[in-house]
Order: C-alpha cells, then structure tokens, then sequence
C-alpha cells in the first residue's frame, strides 16, 4: 500500500490536471453500466499526460532548489518576494498563490511584497486594482526608500543587499528585472507560464560563483607545490599479525604440587623435596 506521503503528491498532482481528471471522470459517467475496454482512452491519455508533465515539473523545482539550498544557504521556511507583474499573471490565470506555490516549493512560504511595489500599484490607478488586491493580502516587506521607487529599482536593491546568503524568491513577469536578477549570483526566479508557477533555471553568474571556490583551492593548492615542492607520500606501516588483548586474556594460575599424601605443597615444599633426592643419589653413589 502507498504511503501517506506518495498519496499525498499524487492528490496535488491531480490538482493541477482538474480539467483533464473532469473530463475523464464525465466520459466514465456517461458510459456506465456499458463501460467497454478502452472506451475512454482519449480522455485518460490526456490525464496521465497532464500528470507525467506534473511530475516533471515538482522534479526540475526540487532539483534546482536543492542547488540554492547547498550553494547558498536557502532554507525553508522560504521567504517570496513578488511584484505588480506576478500578481496580474497569477490573477489572469486563476492561481491562488497561498495555496499553490507552497506546493510547488514543498515548504511553508512567506509571501511579501514591498511598499514600493504597492505604491506603484496604487499610482497605476483601477486598471491594476485586482493585482493591487492580491498584493495586500501579504505581509509588506520594509524597504529604505524615500522617497519610494519604481518596483524594478527597490527590487533589483533588495536583491542585492544579499552577498552570500540568499534569503529570498523573486517572483516577477518582468524581463527587464528578471536579466537585471540573473547577473546577480545565486538569485531563484519564480514566473508564471503555461497557466503554473515555475522556476527559472540557475543563470550564468550563479553557476560561476558555485564553482569559484573549487578554482581558487585548486590555485592554492598548485602555488604552495610551487614553494615548497611537492610533498612525498607517506609510507604506509605495514601491520603485522596482532598478539591477544591482555586484558581479554586469563592469568595463568600456579601448578600445585603433590605429595604421595595428595596433599598440596607450596614452592618451599618443592625445593625441599629436590634437595632431598639429590642428597640420597649422592649417598648411594658414595656407596658404591
């Protein structure tokens, strides 16, 4: 039997494919009671399908999160920053934000905005208002700006006030701000396409910085061959046969001696009884 957890992924998978798993659940109902062999198989291979690319996608999102996790020190509970564009896009098709992109991160998750981005909002007038209302559902993240920028410019700053400790997702639309994003190291881009969350793959700058300090240990490494030569192997001690455990082993226990009289003699007894035999065998050679 599955476990809680397997049937717990396979429901939210299911979630995402509602229009295929509706479909296919319709064509069942119709044909009951005459149900024939591959009498759905239209609707069906539209589900599995839709449910195979869901797999696909919670994979490539674990996989790349784990890169930000390793390289960068991105732990959950994570932090999300959006802004104006990603709540239209996020309106426009019908996402709710709370429930899907803790599911999509498989983490709890804090959305934020900045006050800067509500300000612009608010300033765009009516046209923006439902985005506007998604946006105040959030926590507002403080920003030091006074007077207040555009939210491309208090983002791209908020991003880089973060050096090597990456603290938050940055979920935008915009393409001027996601390259401006991409140049900055170690930055995860959350955006909106084929009506789900995704994730951005890690940029260039990214990739540099992972593999900076391999570079920079291989460097030290071949400068100090360079200044004190390289160093010899140490020669390996060949290990011989080892003798018991002395505490392991029992002491051996004195022989005890004795008489004719089965009686025990002690190592005085002993040494009186040879110097007896030898004065009788020197008396009988003096004899004879």
């Amino acid at each position: 039997m599955p476990s809680e957890r397997k049937l717990y992924k396979y429901a939210t998978y299911l979630s995402n494919c509602s229009r295929e798993a509706f479909d296919y659940g319709k064509c069942v109902a119709e044909k009951a009671g005459k149900v024939t062999y591959l009498a759905c198989q239209r609707e069906f291979a539209s589900l599995l399908n839709c449910v195979e690319k869901q797999v696909k996608r919670y994979k490539r999102a674990k996989r790349i999160i784990s890169i930000y996790r390793h390289n960068f020190s991105l732990g959950p509970p994570y932090k999300v920053l959006l802004d104006g564009t990603f709540a239209v896009a996020a309106l426009k098709n019908k996402i709710n934000l709370r429930e899907q992109m803790p599911k999509y991160l498989n983490a709890e998750v804090d959305i934020r905005v900045t006050s800067c981005v509500l300000k612009e909002l608010e300033k765009l007038g009516s046209t923006l208002y439902g985005a506007l209302h998604v946006c105040k559902q959030f926590d507002v993240e403080s920003c030091p700006h006074q007077p207040v920028r555009t939210a491309v410019e208090c983002i791209k700053h908020m991003a880089r006030r973060m050096k090597r400790r990456i603290t938050y997702f940055f979920a935008t639309q915009d393409n001027e701000l996601t390259e401006a994003l991409k140049q900055i190291p170690g930055i995860p881009v959350l955006f909106i396409k084929y009506n789900t969350i995704l994730i951005d793959r890690p940029s260039q700058a990214t990739i540099q910085e992972i593999e900076k300090p391999k570079d920079q240990l291989f460097e030290v490494s071949e400068l100090k061959k360079a200044v004190f030569g390289e160093d010899e192997k140490p020669r390996r001690k060949r290990k011989g046969p080892k003798g018991p455990n002395p505490l392991s082993v029992k002491k051996k226990k004195k022989k005890t001696h004795l008489t004719s009289n089965h009686q025990e003699l002690g190592p005085n007894a002993k040494t009186g009884a040879l110097k007896r035999r030898r004065r009788r065998r020197k008396k009988r050679s003096e004899g004879q």
